[in-house]
């Protein structure tokens, strides 16, 4: 959980930094140990100075197609959407993922961004 939030917090110091971006995580091979629940959603409360720098028009997009996956993105969405200001979805298809992200899924290299299931 400090990987994520440190690359968050390094990206946004960047000076490419665009706080418009949406951010797209691809959960389709990721696991959850039962100990990183906690983590899962201490991460929710400690990024929220990164949310401040994001636009509101921004988006965060889950690819989560698994069950597990799915339901601790829906928990960590119900805790970050409260103050991040921008709009978060969790999505089980790589479509659904893309599009909420501003992304055409029929674009040229969009295939690549998520795996697809």
């Amino acid at each position: 959980m400090d990987h994520i939030r440190d690359t968050f917090v390094a990206y946004q110091k960047d000076p490419a930094f665009d706080g418009r971006y949406c951010v797209l995580m691809d959960l389709a091979d990721c696991s959850f140990p039962d100990e990183s629940f906690d983590d899962y959603m201490q991460l929710a409360y400690r990024l929220r100075p990164h949310y401040a720098a994001r636009d509101p028009n921004s988006r965060t997009s889950f690819f989560a197609p698994g069950d597990v996956a799915y339901g601790m993105s829906r928990m960590y969405k119900t805790i970050a959407e409260d103050g991040a200001g921008f709009a978060i979805d969790v999505f089980r298809t790589a479509e659904d993922a893309l599009r909420f992200a501003k992304v055409d899924p029929q674009a040229p290299g969009a295939a690549d961004l998520l795996r697809r299931v």
